[in-house]
């Protein structure tokens, strides 16, 4: 029997999980080699130990979550991915054993891949589905005209349309009538003006060197065409309801507020 129990225990000093033992009054017992080395910390700096008298950067070791997050003075973050189970010790009290593997190397991948995707969506200025300009590119066009009229005076619209389907479902527009709308308004428009999609059913048109009347014209014009069949490849039952917005640039107008100005008047047309 000692034998046995010799053996047991060797098997759990050379396990390369890291293990933990825990009484019934969360008192830590016993742990592995492989436990020390994961927190590069003795067994001596913990055997004994309870939440109260360690210090509060190991206080993670008795939360009760299946990712533990640890932050030790001088000896880095961790992060233990923990599974627990509980057995009893011969003497009618059950201890807690507590199972680690150090994920530490998969977050610190997963966030650094987090933070690289978040740059490139910083960088990116084209919607995924329509190659339009994206909000950013939008925001940043306006930005540019309305320092140019500022400067010098020149006219500038921003235009926007919203699309929507009779009896439209929870799940919104389809990639095709919005590919086919976006198409449409290229064809549509000049090519100094810039085309974005704002949201999901919204496109923003900055129009420099226009004037309010022939904005409005326009748009009323594509308001009617898609109405009566002009975006091709749609099935009747699938045009979309189109409406349309524009307001001109004033003095005193930033790019901020002329797009308020813009959307809110969008708004009151649906």
């Amino acid at each position: 029997m000692t034998e046995q129990i010799s053996f047991n225990k060797a098997l759990f000093e050379v396990c390369p999980t890291g293990m933990l033992a825990m009484d019934q009054d969360t008192c830590i017992r016993w742990l592995n080699p492989a436990l020390e080395q994961m927190l590069n910390l003795s067994g001596d700096e913990l055997i004994g130990k309870d939440k109260n008298t360690l210090p509060e950067e190991l206080h993670a070791l008795f939360d009760d979550t299946d990712v533990l997050h640890l932050s030790v003075s001088d000896r880095g973050e961790r992060w233990l991915q923990r599974d627990v189970r509980t057995v009893e010790n011969g003497n009618q009290r059950s201890l807690q054993l507590h199972f680690y593997q150090d994920i530490s190397n998969q977050i610190i991948s997963q966030m650094e891949s987090d933070l690289l995707r978040k740059q490139v969506d910083e960088l990116t200025i084209t919607d995924d589905l329509t190659g339009l300009a994206n909000r950013r590119a939008l925001e940043q066009a306006l930005a540019v005209q309305v320092t140019r009229s500022r400067r010098y005076g020149n006219p500038l619209i921003l235009g926007a349309a919203h699309i929507s389907l009779p009896n439209m479902t929870a799940d919104g527009l389809s990639d095709d009538t919005v590919l086919t709308f976006s198409h449409y308004l290229r064809e549509r428009l000049r090519w100094a003006d810039t085309i974005g999609r704002y949201a999901d059913d919204t496109f923003l048109l900055v129009m420099p060197e226009t004037s309010l009347d022939d904005a409005i014209k326009l748009l009323k014009q594509i308001e009617v065409e898609c109405k009566e069949g002009a975006l091709q490849g749609l099935e009747a039952g699938d045009y979309p309801h189109i409406k349309v917005s524009a307001s001109a640039w004033e003095k005193g107008d930033d790019p901020q507020r002329l797009m308020n100005r813009t959307l809110a008047a969008l708004l009151g047309a649906r």
